[in-house]
């Protein structure tokens, strides 16, 4: 099946999900819902309280990284955007519930509005104003926080507890009367909801790293070159299956640097035996690398990710690269084989900036039709597409394949699409999981 069929089945599987309590609510619900203007704004409130439900629910099952989700979506990178995406859509209609419950109360009856939005002795209301309140704050501090990836990584697991306590309201808020006012069958697909997204989020927490026995693998050898670290790791039993390009959860067990798990691109060639990653110091987490050594025990999950020159038919391309976005062009080079005629421009403000160099070197005299590029920014200036142009032929015939910071790539996709590029010739690594 196409990437393109199989994205279009997952989000409009995931649309069909979300209106299921919209059809809900007009085939089983009170058909005089809209006669008035109170009654209408009151209806509004339930089917947005429900489709917000429905939203995080649904929010919970794509961040379990089952495989069959990732490739509906074309890459775990992907369906973290789409992750993303839901949970800022999902705000909204949570938001927007207790506002328009309180609307039909507004102006004449302020203070029966302001028990629905403020603590009282009934806990059901009580309840939805601390799951409303807490999807704010661990939104917020998700889109916008800088806060460092195990703090932000320890808030994320209270998510669960705050969509506990949405169950509770939504349970609790009507009493026996709920059957009868919103819809029937609510209770039974309020639980369905509850079970989904409870479940998923249960498993990504407790259960998906004892059910699922994740590669051991033991490192090898560690070089530190500057500000980065090349870690070759060797399997202690099975290896993991992959391609160039992909990306691994990775899990170091050494006294000195936490537990949690943190994805890195590979750097390897595909299926090579011998898994190697390089990081760069930009965080506490690694720059505590340096305490790493040699038959370290090292968990790997994975591999994730779809970015492979392999996953497109047109076999003429141009790689950019970025920084750190070196990384999963390394194992690339290595892999490309006489069929793939590509040019890589890879861009570093200063020369000793490089990571990989070698390899890179060496992928250019093994193979005539692939064709190294550094450039150094701090000399050069910054790469754009009219300086691309002059060194590729054939420009717009080209498959674009990008990895670098947000920065890099937005500029020069913007520049792509404005010189006639289709935007089907672009792509990009995404690997932000915040």
């Amino acid at each position: 099946m196409k990437e393109k069929t199989k994205k279009f089945l997952g989000w409009t599987g995931l649309i069909l999900l979300i209106l299921i309590p919209v059809y809900l609510w007009f085939a089983f619900g009170d058909p005089g819902g809209f006669a008035t203007y109170e009654d209408s704004v009151h209806s509004f409130g339930e089917l947005f309280g429900l489709i917000g439900m429905t939203i995080f629910a649904l929010t919970f099952v794509l961040s379990t990284r089952i495989k069959w989700i990732e490739d509906l979506f074309g890459g775990l990178d992907k369906v973290y955007l789409v992750h993303g995406l839901l949970g800022g859509t999902g705000l909204i209609f949570i938001l927007a519930h207790p506002i328009f419950l309180v609307l039909k109360f507004v102006p004449g009856k302020m203070a029966l509005a302001a028990s629905y939005i403020l603590p009282s002795s009934h806990w059901s209301t009580n309840f939805g104003i601390i799951a409303l309140f807490g999807f704010l704050i661990l939104i917020w501090i998700t889109l916008y926080s800088k806060m460092k990836y195990h703090h932000w990584k320890f808030t994320h697991e209270f998510l669960g507890l705050v969509f506990f306590f949405a169950v509770l309201h939504i349970f609790l808020i009507r009493g026996d009367g709920a059957e009868g006012i919103i819809f029937s069958g609510y209770y039974i697909y309020a639980s369905i909801v509850s079970i989904i997204g409870l479940g998923a989020f249960s498993y990504s927490l407790f259960l998906k790293n004892r059910k699922m026995k994740n590669a051991v693998y033991k490192i090898k050898e560690i070089k530190h070159v500057g500000e980065v670290f090349e870690i070759s790791m060797i399997p202690e039993h099975k290896p993991i299956s992959y391609k160039s390009g992909q990306f691994i959860f990775v899990r170091f067990y050494n006294e000195k640097l936490s537990k949690e798990s943190h994805p890195f691109s590979i750097a390897s060639k595909g299926d090579n035996l011998e898994l190697k990653i390089v990081v760069k110091k930009l965080g506490d987490f690694t720059k505590k690398m340096i305490y790493l050594k040699p038959g370290d025990k090292v968990s790997i999950e994975g591999p994730y990710g779809r970015f492979n020159f392999k996953n497109h038919e047109n076999r003429n391309q141009i790689w950019l690269g970025s920084g750190i976005g070196v990384v999963p062009f390394l194992g690339m080079a290595e892999d490309l084989d006489q069929n793939f005629k590509v040019d890589f421009y890879y861009t570093e403000r200063e020369e000793r900036d490089f990571v990989g160099i070698n390899i890179l070197k060496r992928a250019e005299e093994n193979s005539k039709n692939f064709r190294f590029i550094p450039w150094i920014s701090g000399k050069k200036g910054r790469i754009d597409i009219h300086k691309i142009k002059e060194l590729s032929r054939n420009f717009l015939d080209k498959e674009f394949l990008l990895c670098g910071s947000p920065g890099f790539k937005e500029s020069i996709i913007n520049q792509l699409l404005e010189v006639g590029v289709k935007k089907s010739q672009i792509h990009e690594e995404v690997f932000d999981f915040r």
